[in-house]
């Protein structure tokens, strides 16, 4: 897994369009947006993984799944899931112009925590939702055989929460049967990655 940290750009901006990061000077989002150990990363793992299929769940203003989209060169399919109205918009206004032509690419208003499955089969998840205990297992289990990699975002490793993280490593144990390898990518905060086998 070594191999993903050389993939990542010093900047986002090395390879990104600036103008999808449109809170970068932001007093709230600037330091975690330009820190140079956060979108970075997503376009690495994706560079490392060069996933056809990619499914994010939680995508608010859609700066990883944008920096995710960056990093493979076989798209055919990308999908964001948001619980929030306005999020959808602006991920669905933000990144249409950037979506390489003949992918499908669909920003649904949907929260996770009401499907029972997912629409289809994804080579990439990127869970970063519900950090709840409940919420982050509960997406977890929807990627079940409908997944061949999950990323599960900031699980806290600059906070005391801790509920996002005990529920990927209570998963991880009841899946361990089903999983190939896990690797925790040392990020802004922390990308918990599960390489089911198959």
């Amino acid at each position: 897994m070594d191999e993903i940290y050389n993939l990542k750009p010093e900047s986002i901006f090395d390879v990104a369009d600036e103008s999808v990061f449109f809170e970068r000077k932001d007093a709230e989002h600037k330091g975690y947006i330009n820190s140079g150990n956060c979108y970075e990363l997503y376009y690495a793992i994706s560079k490392y993984y060069n996933p056809d299929t990619i499914l994010e769940i939680g995508t608010r203003n859609g700066y990883s799944l944008y920096s995710m989209m960056l990093g493979s060169n076989v798209l055919s399919k990308v999908i964001g899931y948001d619980k929030n109205m306005d999020c959808t918009v602006v991920t669905r206004d933000n990144l249409s112009s950037h979506v390489p032509s003949g992918v499908h690419f669909e920003i649904k208003h949907e929260d996770s925590q009401n499907l029972s499955e997912l629409d289809g089969q994804y080579r990439l998840v990127h869970i970063d939702a519900d950090k709840s205990y409940e919420g982050t297992y509960h997406d977890l289990e929807l990627t079940f055989k409908k997944a061949r990699v999950v990323l599960v975002g900031d699980i806290g490793l600059d906070s005391d929460e801790r509920s996002a993280r005990d529920a990927v490593l209570r998963y991880c144990y009841d899946k361990k049967d089903f999983i190939k390898q896990t690797h925790l990518i040392e990020s802004h905060n922390g990308i918990y990655i599960i390489e089911y086998k198959g």
